[in-house]
């Protein structure tokens, strides 16, 4: 097998349907935290202190969070935390959750790049990694070295955890 085809492999597995509440992008961006600096012609926010983001569905708690503009419109969010935190329902109204020591979201490109100690759940699916990258537009998670920067020091072990369907109970059957 070639290393292309275990690559394809690997990301057909790591591939999860996880799409974002699509209304949640219309909402408004609500934050909470014990400090702010607004650097506004920079279109930087510094939030610190126990930081709470809402938008929609979506949360973010972090001890430090970045939130970048250009034109009114948040461009990245970069959270660092122990653990930073992120929850989201999807369309389906199953909920997203993930953790690390640092975070960025992407918003313009619907990416979430989970770094140090990552965990990605959806619904009993566990995917546990040092870097994560969680995609919501494209329904896809990808972890591992390959994500990070095709580094070839010793390969970062992935560890994903997908628990079976459960099935329908039937009574049973019963002669008289």
């Amino acid at each position: 097998m070639t290393q292309a085809s275990k690559y394809f492999i690997l990301l057909f597995c790591l591939s999860a349907q996880v799409q974002a509440k699509t209304s949640d992008a219309n909402q408004p961006l609500n934050i909470n935290a014990g400090f702010v600096e607004i650097r506004e012609q920079e279109g930087i926010s510094i939030y610190k202190n126990k930081v709470h983001i809402t938008r929609g569905t979506m949360t973010i708690q972090g001890e430090l969070i970045y939130v970048h503009t250009q034109k009114n419109q948040v461009q990245t969010i970069r959270i660092e935390g122990k653990p930073a935190k992120f929850k989201q329902l999807n369309d389906n109204n199953e909920e997203i959750s993930a953790q690390s020591q640092k975070m960025e979201f992407q918003a313009r490109e619907n990416k979430l790049i989970l770094k140090k100690n990552a965990i990605l759940i959806q619904g009993q699916n566990k995917f546990t990694s040092d870097h994560i990258v969680y995609d919501t537009k494209q329904d896809l998670v990808q972890a591992g070295e390959a994500v990070k920067n095709n580094e070839t020091s010793t390969p970062e072990r992935i560890t994903i955890t997908i628990q079976p369907e459960k099935k329908q109970e039937t009574e049973p059957n019963i002669k008289k």
